[in-house]
């Protein structure tokens, strides 16, 4: 409201001015005459362009072509006002009475530019020797005891506001009327802009417009209308600023209200909005019995937020029954009507990670039940603490497929992402879980795990294919579909289902692919060791699992099966070779001896002890050459 008290001064100085002068001299003095006054007052340039025109019936007028009000003098971003043609009305008996009354000031395709630089300066930040409301300047003996505007019509304004080192704001296409009341009466001022599309209009109406203007507190009252949605506040308001009121919210679909303010966000969807707000001149803004309704959502909210540093700092709690966030996970089907295939893989496409950085803050959220469509939830309880674009997730409890999840993720943006979970796991179903994390329904039962794991990258792709950390698991009484160990072991291929009474593993992963050595599965009858790897990244699996009829003193037998290929289509067969080499070792090794006597005594040869029969033949060959030689040696 300071840069209203100082635009209205500049304009009480020029038009005191023309009044005075206005019989004697030409438009070019009186502009000059004009700026000087600004001059005096502002300390900056005061300039037009072109004539000043006058009119005398019925009201008093000075037109102007272009006019410009100097910057602050550390500014190198041109004029803080400029503006293609002013129209100044005045009402003439008043004037000769000593009184300006304005009977309006219109400004056509005004340029305004507020700024700001980063140790807090502001160009609007201005000492004016004079008040909008009580102004006395004395030009050639006439003297203004008092001043009134009854109507001020702004068209199509740009506003820009830069505050540096961050991205400037730039409204464009603003218009404003504002009726000035009588003394005693509420005024009303409509604000309407252009940011995007679609128009948005702000009507505020103040009780005591001058006071307010003054730093008085007065009642205030704003409507906010765009896209169909409407805001609203009733209360109390100076121009600290501060205030304190009931803030409303209606928007039928909240994502195009977003949109036409030029903000992104939002939801296809109605969102209902109501508090009590509190803004002091500190900069404390504050949240109390927040109610939000949105996607048939339910949603309670209090906040603390500091608005006046480099960022805002947040304090808040939100609650909630039931949330149902389905609509926030669903696809849309292709131009044809049919739902495209799933792509296989993790995505390529970038994450976004920029809202890290734009609140630092602690945000405490519980709800009895979460639903995302693919992952469900119970109760939750957690804490968000972000610090300079690291949000570090404290859970303290979520209980999620029928099991309760604890611990922390951090998610880091400070140079580039990365992202980290320290997890305990207990009693977690199985099919449920690994169905939803990694389309596996293969395996049920209820496990404790616990895990560490870190990761870096863009993408979700290049985020699995970084991950480092270890972890373990612990399973009672569960099952595996689509192989039966009992029926392997007898020859049969045609699967089915294994029936387990522990599984236990432990596990370390590095550059997204785990790699495992101690599985031990236990069987009424049988005992299943496995090792292996699993790639993480590319969604692969290369493992063995070893099947053991139990012996009283050894296994009785072994037959290793072979899980290979991708996530979404494994081979799964027995490896033979392996079934050979670890079941039928001693039956091999006495066919060997068996084939070796035999050929030894098929060519006549006698191993000695510690000879292989390869090198017994070959010992037999070089002495039968020899002999060869000599007789040869002894003919000649």
């Amino acid at each position: 409201m300071r840069i209203i008290r100082i635009l209205i001064a500049v304009i009480v100085a020029v038009v005191i001015g023309l009044i005075a002068l206005v019989a004697i001299l030409p438009g070019e003095k009186i502009a000059a005459i004009a700026a000087d006054q600004v001059k005096a007052k502002t300390g900056r340039d005061l300039t037009f362009e072109g004539e000043v025109g006058l009119s005398w019936y019925p009201v008093l007028g000075v037109s102007t072509g272009k006019v410009t009000f100097g910057n602050a003098p550390w500014s190198t971003n041109g004029p803080m006002f400029s503006a293609q043609k002013a129209t100044i009305g005045v009402d003439v008996p008043a004037a000769l009475a000593g009184n300006i009354r304005i009977k309006k000031i219109e400004l056509v395709a005004p340029d305004i530019l507020l700024e700001q630089t980063a140790d807090g300066q502001s160009n609007w930040d201005i000492d004016v020797a004079t008040t909008a409301s009580t102004t006395e300047v004395s030009t050639n003996g006439v003297t203004s005891n008092s001043f009134e505007l009854e109507s001020l019509v702004i068209r199509g304004a740009r506003l820009r506001y830069i505050v540096q080192g961050e991205t400037p704001l730039e409204i464009n296409a603003l218009s404003a009327n504002m009726a000035w009341p009588e003394r005693g009466k509420p005024a009303e001022i409509t604000l309407t802009a252009t940011p995007a599309d679609t128009p948005v209009t702000l009507t505020t109406t103040v009780a005591q417009l001058g006071g307010f203007l003054d730093g008085s507190i007065s009642d205030l009252s704003a409507e906010l209308t765009a896209a169909k949605g409407r805001v609203t506040f009733a209360g109390r308001a100076g121009n600290a600023p501060e205030a304190a009121g009931k803030v409303t919210a209606d928007l039928p679909d909240t994502s195009a209200f977003m949109a036409a303010l030029g903000l992104s966000g939002g939801v296809q969807d109605a969102t209902k909005l109501s508090g009590d707000v509190t803004l002091t001149r500190d900069m404390l803004l504050s949240l109390r019995n927040g109610a939000i309704t949105a996607l048939g959502n339910q949603i309670t909210a209090q906040a603390d937020v500091i608005l006046g540093g480099a960022k805002p700092v947040v304090a808040a709690q939100i609650a909630a029954q039931n949330l149902d966030l389905k609509s926030l996970s669903s696809t849309t089907s292709g131009s044809s009507g049919s739902t495209p295939p799933p792509a296989l893989g993790w995505s390529k496409t970038p994450i976004d990670a920029s809202v890290l950085g734009l609140i630092d803050g602690t945000i405490s959220f519980a709800a009895e039940g979460i639903d995302l469509g693919d992952y469900v939830f119970g109760r939750t309880r957690a804490t968000v603490t972000i610090d300079n674009a690291r949000a570090v997730a404290t859970l303290t409890e979520l209980q999620a497929y029928d099991g309760v999840v604890t611990g922390k993720f951090v998610a880091n943006n400070r140079n580039g992402l990365s992202a980290r979970a320290d997890l305990n796991v207990s009693q977690i179903a199985l099919q449920p879980f690994l169905t939803a994390t990694a389309d596996v329904a293969s395996f049920t039962g209820k496990a404790d795990l616990k895990t560490s794991v870190l990761g870096s990258g863009q993408s979700m792709y290049a985020m699995m294919n970084s991950l480092d950390g270890t972890g373990s698991v612990s399973v009672g009484r569960g099952t595996i579909e689509g192989m039966d160990l009992d029926k392997l072991l007898r020859g049969d291929l045609s699967g089915g289902t294994t029936v387990f009474d522990s599984l236990n593993a432990t596990w370390a992963i590095t550059d997204g692919v785990m790699r495992n050595d101690d599985l031990l599965m236990e069987l009424p009858r049988i005992a299943a060791s496995g090792e292996g790897t699993i790639g993480l990244g590319l969604r692969t699996i290369d493992y063995v699992v070893s099947p053991q009829v139990r012996g009283d003193d050894a296994p009785l037998l072994i037959v290793p099966v072979k899980i290979e290929g991708s996530w979404e289509n494994p081979k799964i067969a027995p490896e033979m070779d392996k079934v050979i080499k670890q079941n039928f070792a001693k039956e091999t090794k006495e066919l060997e001896q068996k084939a070796t006597e035999a050929l030894n005594k098929e060519l006549g040869i006698t191993p000695e002890e510690d000879q292989s029969t390869e090198d017994a033949l070959k010992k037999k060959l070089e002495d039968e050459a020899k002999k060869g030689i000599l007789k040869l040696l002894e003919g000649d």
